[in-house]
């Protein structure tokens, strides 16, 4: 079986896109008080920070799916690869043009779309070969 010139590195990238879906799904979790969302409505806080929340557990989910994605398919010419990369790419450069006032979350999120890109290059390499 020939092996594709991105096929290592996507599964590398694919593997990384999970644990950090991950790792921020806990991290999401424990900053709204445990799975507990009545913490965040009772501080007088607007229903946007229930949809806020909402749509970051959806964004961490996404991340964990490509990167299954990612891994399955490491070894294949696929577009889905390729399309789901695009998305997660330029939602987190979304995110960091989102922050544009703290300089802690800029950074953050600058080291944060390394993945993103890693994924998308080595995505784009296989679809290419």
């Amino acid at each position: 079986m020939i092996m594709l010139q991105g096929s290592k590195h996507l599964r590398i990238a694919g593997i990384l896109e999970i644990v950090i879906g991950a790792v921020m799904l806990v991290f999401t979790w424990m900053l709204v008080g445990a799975g507990d969302f009545s913490s965040v409505l009772n501080e007088g806080l607007a229903s946007n920070a229930l949809m806020s929340i909402v749509v970051l557990y959806g964004f961490h989910i996404f991340e964990i799916v490509v990167g299954l994605i990612g891994v399955a398919c490491a070894n294949k010419k696929s577009s889905l690869t390729l399309i789901l990369g695009l998305a997660l790419f330029f939602i987190n450069l979304w995110e960091f043009f989102s922050y544009s006032n703290d300089v802690m979350q800029i950074v953050m999120h600058a080291v944060t779309l390394v993945v993103p890109y890693y994924y998308l290059h080595n995505a784009y390499r296989n679809f290419k070969s």
